[in-house]
């Protein structure tokens, strides 16, 4: 066997092991890839809990959130700490909005935030707010809320944040 033939069979070779390692790194990104997307997820996730459990923990802040799902016209506290807050829940959506255009936040995750938002975006007070702070937000963030979120009709027996039946009324 002649040295050009033995080249041929040493490239011949090498060229699995390229095709093997091609395959692994393919593997490694798609893990990678994973990975980002269910730390994204955890990370919003955890942020919505923090809003969220400031009501459990702030029965003056509850009364605000269940005023607000009620009434447009909150006193001027009771105005601060909605809009606080529904800035503070925006800017959770708002990052996951982008995160999911990136495609690092997966459709099931996305699709509870979205369901989410629509039901916040029904709250008595949220047109009022939206219409005096939704300069906050980006435009393209604007533009997802008043074609994907505000307009969509509420599910059928699902009730607004804040409006838990009359057990809740005070």
């Amino acid at each position: 066997m002649s040295i050009e033939e033995l080249g041929a069979i040493g490239e011949f070779v090498a060229s699995f092991g390229v095709i093997a390692t091609l395959i692994y790194l393919a593997i490694q990104m798609t893990q990678h890839t994973r990975a980002v997307k269910l730390n994204t997820s955890r990370v919003v996730t955890e942020e919505l809990q923090q809003m969220f459990s400031l009501l459990a923990a702030d029965e003056s802040l509850a009364k605000v959130f269940i005023d607000a799902s009620r009434t447009s016209e909150l006193n001027d506290i009771a105005r601060v700490r909605y809009y606080t807050f529904t800035s503070n829940i925006l800017r959770v959506v708002e990052n996951a909005y982008l995160q999911y255009r990136e495609n690092a936040i997966g459709e099931e995750h996305w699709e509870g935030i979205t369901n989410m938002a629509i039901d916040y975006s029904k709250m008595e007070a949220f047109d009022v707010y939206w219409n005096n702070r939704k300069h906050w937000m980006s435009q393209e963030f604007q533009a997802f809320m008043e074609v994907k979120i505000i307009p969509v009709e509420a599910k059928s027996g699902v009730s607004v944040p804040g409006s838990y039946g009359p057990a809740f009324a005070q």
